[in-house]
């Protein structure tokens, strides 16, 4: 009797249990491919500012924020030389009119970065306001710097889930 249970529970188990499937969604079609930040208003101006570069595949974003300053104001030898890159990468969604990024800061290779290495490391979880300026231009209006970023499209791309995968 005790054996006969056990099986059924055994197989129970077994048959319950099946593999997740792929968890990637589709995205916005409409932020699909790069997009870049060509100039900052007033940036000769600024003592410090940031250009964005994105990559929107399906649902996943990836960011190179390239930065510039006239003074070390983060201190540390890292920040010397006036002009820096950083990494970014994760998922985004789109809810009405907000952009939300979650992701990490990442390598230049978009792969793990580790504590205690130049720049800012860990999470990165931004919103924006999306505002659409032309067909292949968007306002990002960042709702806790109150800055916004004029970004063009580059490159179309559209979202194909199985080679993505692959990746």
């Amino acid at each position: 009797m005790q054996k006969s249970i056990l099986v059924f529970i055994t197989s129970l188990v077994i048959c319950s249990c099946t593999l997740n499937p792929s968890v990637q969604n589709l995205g916005d079609e409409d932020l699909q491919g790069f997009w870049a930040e060509d100039s900052v208003p007033l940036q000769d101006k600024l003592v410090s500012y940031e250009k964005y570069y994105l990559k929107f595949t399906c649902d996943s974003f990836y960011l190179n924020i390239k930065n510039y300053s006239k003074v070390n104001l983060n201190g540390g030898d890292c920040y010397n030389k006036n002009e820096w890159q950083e990494y970014v990468k994760g998922t985004y969604e789109v809810n009405k009119d907000t952009l939300h990024l979650n992701g990490a800061f990442v390598s230049s290779t978009y792969r793990f970065k580790p504590q205690g290495d130049c720049y800012r490391f860990g999470n990165f979880k931004e919103e924006f306001i999306l505002k659409k300026i032309s067909a292949d231009s968007l306002e990002l209006y960042n709702t806790i710097t109150s800055i916004s970023h004029i970004i063009e499209l580059k490159e179309k791309l559209s979202c194909n889930k199985t080679q993505n995968l692959k990746k």
